[in-house]
């Protein structure tokens, strides 16, 4: 029997869709306000639609969705390394591929939780948005050439990760490098 452990959640069509809705909402608003000009509530639900589905979620995308799961054979995982993938991710989210990455091509991995990672963009460093109740872990994973890093923060079955999950995973990474 395959051992396998999945986190996060698959990207599906609800980002496409709210952003559809978030269009079609400030479209309705604008045109109340000025019933008589119905092309400016299109137009301004259309740049809503936009913004919402080419800015603001391809940016926060990888933080919602980042499905990945590790079997005796590898580590699988989206890849979501560039805006352009991203945005394909958001319009065509069944055509998204699993990515394969072999425990031969590691070359080093590590384990950190939000509280350890040290934040540049603050003066006096910090965690990167620690949460209150708990501490979310990220397995960064080196090959020859890329650095991979993966959420840790729940399961794929929408639970919170647990310390047994993070050493289950460190177990099977070791026991086949």
């Amino acid at each position: 029997m395959e051992n396998e452990l999945s986190f996060e959640r698959k990207i599906s069509f609800e980002p496409l869709l709210i952003s559809i809705f978030l269009g079609a909402m400030v479209a309705a608003i604008i045109y109340s306000i000025f019933p008589r000009y119905p092309l400016i509530g299109v137009i301004c639900g259309l740049v809503a639609f936009i913004l919402e589905a080419l800015l603001i979620y391809p940016r926060y995308l990888s933080n919602s969705y980042g499905y990945w799961k590790i079997t005796d054979n590898g580590i699988y995982y989206y890849d979501y390394s560039t805006w352009q993938k991203r945005i394909k991710a958001i319009f065509l989210p069944s055509h998204e591929k699993f990515k394969k990455l072999t425990f031969d091509n590691i070359k080093k991995f590590s384990v950190v939780d939000g509280k350890s990672i040290m934040n540049t963009q603050h003066p006096l460093g910090g965690s990167l948005k620690a949460p209150l109740a708990r501490r979310i872990h990220c397995l960064v994973i080196e090959t020859n050439h890329q650095q991979i890093r993966l959420n840790c923060a729940w399961t794929s079955a929408g639970l919170p990760t647990t310390a047994a999950d993070i050493k289950e995973i460190v177990k099977m990474i070791n026991s086949r490098m």
